[in-house]
């Protein structure tokens, strides 16, 4: 799907490998076609690793979080599965595909 001006979407997710939503959430924007930018981090066992993904997550998250997915489709930012899921459901999530990034 594009952009109503014909660009893609702006689509990046920060993820872990080891978490099975962040996979859930990869494999519905390549079952839609989506083109994103995914941005591996690693959790340490009670904080994310410092790594130059995490730093460029919490800067984008506007602070330390502490969990993935952390998601961000035309800039607006989508704080995990959780919050996604339902987006998908109610159409909402196709609406930003065709906005104008922040």
């Amino acid at each position: 799907m594009s952009k109503a001006n014909g660009a893609a979407p702006e689509i990046e997710i920060f993820y872990a490998p080891v978490c099975g939503l962040c996979a859930e959430a990869m494999n519905f924007f390549r079952s839609r076609g989506l083109s994103f930018h995914a941005r591996a981090v690693e959790w340490g066992g009670e904080a994310f690793v410092d790594s130059e993904n995490a730093r460029a997550m919490f800067a984008k998250c506007g602070g330390v979080v502490d969990f993935v997915p952390q998601i961000f489709v035309n800039g607006m930012h989508i704080a995990g599965w959780r919050k996604l899921e339902p987006m998908i459901e109610s159409g909402e999530f196709d609406r930003l595909l065709t906005a104008t990034p922040a």
